[in-house]
């Protein structure tokens, strides 16, 4: 029976496979013509036909003699799945654009004379002008490109804003513990940042999660251990071994991880869904935490920035020796900035060329 139905089968798909690829042009006369479109003008379309198996030829058809243009869904399906590629999101890396670049130039090489093929053109030099501009040093955030040298002018508050970029993308995800372990290390350096003083909110709501995620954790427990000794039981002699084989060593290497995260002395550490103490650690831990953010979370002042803009004007506009270098120093120091910002002034001080003392 196979054999008897595999040609209806074979020719349906082919019959298929062809017409998805080509473009489809209506003649007034009621003739269906079917080719890929390679251009047109205002007088005709130029169409690529196919002979017979092995031979094409091209022919131009009047646009009067024709009432509709049915596009190649393959073409369409195509430039949905590009169209995705622009805008870009932020922090776009060298390879990252170097892939859109490719899947974009992929499209118009297949379909030069596409509907969308302006389209396309025009994502294509966005992609290119975007990418060089981050061989240049460029970064992309909040959707607009800056400069290396704008970068450094702000690069505390660049920094914080970057890191924030990121802590976002972890909550996106669903990574929660890992959201607020950056978080964590965001408060420690940018806590004097606006970039910090946003994320708040956001953090507030993602320990909640957290904590209703650990007490259903909690909750749940004994119901999913005993569920998960039904599974084994159901099992064959050697599959269970296994089995049990794979939750012993997942539970050695959480112990392990837990230790070691212990020693490191994480707060947000990562949780044993199947181990109680483990659960209760750290549902203890978020509760305090929740609660800290309902109390208002931390004091932010978020002058950071602006200090530190003011600190390099004030270092790059004075000379070498001047006290306006050294007291815009001292003041990026008394307003807790991390120490590699602090560096970076005293780097640009030191680049400075000696003055002159008069005779």
């Amino acid at each position: 029976m196979n054999f008897q139905f595999f040609p209806v089968i074979a020719c349906v798909c082919f019959a298929v496979f062809g017409r998805s690829h080509a473009d489809v042009f209506v003649m007034k006369s009621g003739q269906q013509v079917e080719g890929l479109l390679l251009g047109e003008d205002p007088a005709g379309y130029r169409v690529e036909v196919k002979v017979s198996a092995g031979i094409k030829d091209e022919r131009v058809l009047a646009k009067e003699d024709v009432s509709e243009v049915r596009r190649s869904a393959v073409a369409n399906d195509e430039f949905a799945r590009i169209s995705k590629l622009v805008p870009t999101p932020d922090l776009l890396g060298e390879r990252d654009y170097d892939r859109r670049i490719r899947e974009v130039e992929k499209f118009l090489n297949a379909s030069p004379a596409a509907a969308q093929s302006v389209q396309a053109k025009e994502m294509l030099e966005t992609l290119k002008f975007e990418a060089n501009e981050v061989l240049a040093g460029a970064l992309k955030i909040n959707g607009k490109m800056v400069s290396a040298g704008d970068y450094r002018l702000d690069a505390y508050d660049m920094d914080a804003r970057v890191a924030g970029i990121r802590i976002r993308r972890l909550v996106d995800a669903g990574d929660y513990v890992r959201a607020l372990r950056a978080f964590e290390l965001h408060e420690k350096n940018f806590a004097n940042s606006e970039a910090h003083r946003d994320l708040i909110p956001l953090m507030g709501r993602v320990v909640c999660a957290h904590v209703s995620e650990l007490e259903d954790m909690l909750v749940t427990l004994d119901a999913r251990l005993k569920e998960r000794e039904i599974g084994l039981q159901r099992m064959s002699a050697i599959a269970r071994r296994d089995a049990q084989l794979a939750i012993a060593d997942e539970a050695a290497q959480m112990a392990t991880l837990s230790k070691a995260e212990a020693d490191a002395k994480a707060g947000w550490l990562t949780v044993d869904p199947y181990s109680k103490v483990s659960i209760e650690q750290g549902l203890a831990f978020a509760r305090k935490q929740e609660g800290r953010f309902a109390a208002g979370g931390s004091k932010n002042a978020a002058e950071g920035g602006r200090i530190f803009r003011d600190a390099l004007r004030s270092v790059r506009s004075a000379d070498r020796n001047s006290p306006l270098v050294t007291a815009a120093i001292q003041v990026a120091k008394e307003a807790k900035l991390p120490e590699r910002y602090i560096a970076m002034l005293q780097a640009e001080a030191d680049a400075k060329p000696e003055t002159e003392k008069p005779e």
